[in-house]
């Protein structure tokens, strides 16, 4: 299995990785960017974390029936 390896991704893409997945931080961090003030603030500062953990996620996932689509 190839290993995808540091992508750029972006706020948008960690959404819709966690969303092709249904994984429960989709719903946590859109509650940090609803409800908080700050909230984009802390997504910013976090987003390299959430940006690996979903780079996990798509590897983990990669070459069965829920591969998330990544382009080129």
């Amino acid at each position: 299995m190839c290993e995808t390896t540091s992508p750029r991704f972006t706020i948008d893409t960690c959404m819709d990785i966690l969303d092709w997945f249904n994984d429960e931080h989709y719903d946590y961090l859109n509650h940090i960017m609803l409800a908080k003030l700050d909230g984009e603030k802390r997504i910013r500062l976090a987003l390299p974390s959430i940006a690996e953990y979903c780079l996990k996620l798509v590897n983990a996932h990669q070459g069965t029936e829920s591969t998330y689509p990544l382009m080129g």
